[in-house]
Formats: C-alpha cells, sequence, structure tokens
C-alpha cells in the first residue's frame, strides 16, 4: 500500500486501512468465533491478516478452533502473489513513472 499512496496521506492510511485490518484480522480472537454473524465472517476473508493469525493460532494451538488448514494455505499463497504483484507494480510506477 505503501507504493500506492503518496507521502503526504501516510497517517490517513493508519486511519483508514490498518485499524480496521488489525480489529477485523482474528488477531484477537478465532475466525470461527464469528459465526454467528455469518456476513461478518465472509466479509473478513479478504483481510489477509485472517489468514496469517489462523495459521499462527493453528500451529500454536492445536486444540483451538480455527480456519481449515487448506483455507489458510490458499489464502496464505493467494495473498502473497497478489499483494506482491501490486507492491511491485506500484514501485515500478513511482520509480520509472
Amino acid at each position: 500500500m505503501g507504493t500506492r499512496v503518496k507521502p503526504q496521506q501516510v497517517p490517513l492510511l493508519f486511519a483508514i486501512v490498518v485499524l480496521p485490518i488489525t480489529f477485523l484480522g482474528a488477531v484477537y480472537y478465532p475466525w470461527t468465533s464469528l459465526a454467528p454473524i455469518r456476513w461478518l465472517q465472509v466479509l473478513v476473508l479478504v483481510n489477509p491478516l485472517v489468514y496469517m493469525c489462523e495459521g499462527f493460532r493453528l500451529g500454536l494451538t492445536r486444540d483451538a478452533s480455527h480456519m481449515p488448514i487448506w483455507a489458510i494455505y490458499v489464502g496464505m499463497i493467494t495473498f502473497a502473489v497478489v499483494l506482491s504483484w501490486v507492491g511491485i507494480d506500484g514501485f515500478r510506477r513511482r520509480v520509472l513513472g
């Protein structure tokens, strides 16, 4: 995101992007605990932090409820590819354009 935002707008980036990503990223609770609010459980799947936190939760606590392991891997690989492409493209535009 840093390659897409002007340097003057970085503080705004924290308020609008970083805080919601953190609180909706399954950092403080397991993703499965959002089951009663199904629309929110589905919506947070666009947050890459969910997959990382669920992967850590799986590795550290075997008996805790977590997302299926295949979904964690698919999400992490997908976001790694997409965000790498977005970052490299933004860097090229900023440096070469």
